[in-house]
C-alpha cells in the first residue's frame, strides 16, 4: 500500500526558506544537503511511519511525530493516519516550540 504524502501550506513555505537560507551560505551545496536529509527522512516516514516515537508533549489523538533531519536543527513535524501522511511542519528545533500546533485543526 502506498501511502498519500501531502503537506501543510506553511510547511512547505519552512521547507523552501531553510533551503534557500542554508542555499546562500555555501552557493547552494548546504540547501541540497538540506533538501536531501529532508527527502531521506520522508523516504522513511513512508517506509516505517510508525517508527518514530510520538512528540514529547503530545501524546493525545492525533499522534504527532517527529523526524531528526540529519545534521540539521530541524524536524519534519507529521501526523501518521489512515492512508497517508500529513506534514505540518519543517520546525527548527529551538525556535517557536509547539507554533505549529494550530495547524491540526485545519
Amino acid at each position: 500500500m502506498t501511502l498519500d504524502w501531502r503537506e501543510h501550506p506553511d510547511a512547505r513555505d519552512e521547507f523552501l526558506d531553510a533551503h534557500e537560507r542554508y542555499s546562500a551560505i555555501d552557493h547552494g551545496k548546504l540547501g541540497d544537503e538540506f533538501a536531501d536529509a529532508a527527502e531521506a527522512a520522508a523516504e522513511l516516514i513512508l517506509q516505517w511511519p510508525d517508527a518514530a516515537s510520538p512528540f514529547r508533549g503530545r501524546q493525545r489523538e492525533p499522534i504527532v511525530r517527529a523526524w531528526h533531519l540529519g545534521k540539521f536543527p530541524y524536524n519534519l513535524v507529521c501526523v501518521v493516519g489512515g492512508d497517508g501522511i500529513f506534514v505540518l511542519a519543517y520546525a527548527h528545533e529551538s525556535r517557536r516550540p509547539g507554533y505549529w500546533t494550530q495547524r491540526l485543526a485545519e
